[in-house]
């Protein structure tokens, strides 16, 4: 047993001496609140900064689709020089083409033979000359411009004269090969069965048939002439049907940042 003062009563230490050590430093409310507030905003403007670039990212992406005008940095082609290169291309298909194909109708039909039936038939504007231009004029260009279209996106005229085809839709991209067809097909067939549609029409029914050729004529040179007043892109009707754009290939891109500006 122990002789202790202290037994049976709780143990309260001398003033001056602790238990535990001295209690902890008071800190008032006060000086822990702007360590808060600086945390908070903070913590807010972290937050928001992913929010606000992805909803800027959000916005650009369909504004840049075609670059800041339409083209971007792209040089779209002048007007004179497309024309000039389609008149090229189509010059040199109709000389090879007539060349070609003329022998090929005579030998078939015998067109120009005295006493053949060809010549009992519409004279000059007979089944036979109708399949001939047709060929020269729609099947032969088709031909010359898919097949050059698709590998090297420019045809012979386009690369003396310095021009290029390309998609629309992401601006600037090489052709593909459904796009090169499309578009030569629109251009040389669809446009031609219009016109000797409205030929054959003119010829066989029609007491005004030179009138007929001007009307068939300027609906197909419309076509063309569309990329004139065509904005911002400046594309005819055939570029519009397959998407692509007509640019210069002369002018490098960074003489054109303007355009982005």
């Amino acid at each position: 047993m122990s002789d202790s003062p202290h037994r049976g009563r709780p143990y309260r230490p001398q003033q001056g001496q602790g238990s535990y050590g001295p209690p902890p430093p008071y800190q008032s409310p006060q000086r822990q609140q702007p360590q808060q507030q600086w945390q908070q905003p903070q913590q807010q403007q972290w937050q928001q900064q992913p929010q606000q670039q992805w909803d800027q990212q959000t916005y650009e992406a369909p504004y840049d689709e075609y670059g800041a005008h339409g083209g971007g940095d792209l040089a779209l082609a002048p007007i004179y020089r497309r024309a000039g290169a389609r008149i090229m291309d189509n010059a040199l298909v109709a000389v090879f083409g007539f060349a070609l194909v003329l022998p090929v109708t005579i030998g078939a039909f015998g067109l120009g033979k005295p006493g053949s039936k060809t010549e009992d038939e519409g004279g000059v504007w007979n089944w036979p000359i109708i399949f001939t231009l047709f060929c020269v004029l729609s099947l032969l260009p088709f031909i010359y411009e898919a097949v050059q279209l698709s590998m090297w996106g420019r045809t012979l005229g386009k690369r003396v004269l310095g021009l290029g085809i390309v998609q629309a839709r992401p601006a600037g991209s090489p052709l593909t090969t459904t796009q090169a067809v499309w578009r030569a097909g629109i251009t040389h067939i669809g446009y031609q069965l219009g016109v000797f549609f409205f030929l054959v029409l003119a010829v066989m029914v029609w007491d005004y048939a030179a009138y007929g050729m001007v009307l068939v004529w300027a609906g197909a040179l419309m076509a063309y002439l569309w990329a004139i007043w065509d904005q911002p892109l400046h594309q005819s009707l055939h570029d519009r049907f397959a998407g692509t754009l007509v640019i210069d290939e002369r002018v490098g891109y960074d003489e054109y940042s303007e355009y982005a500006e």
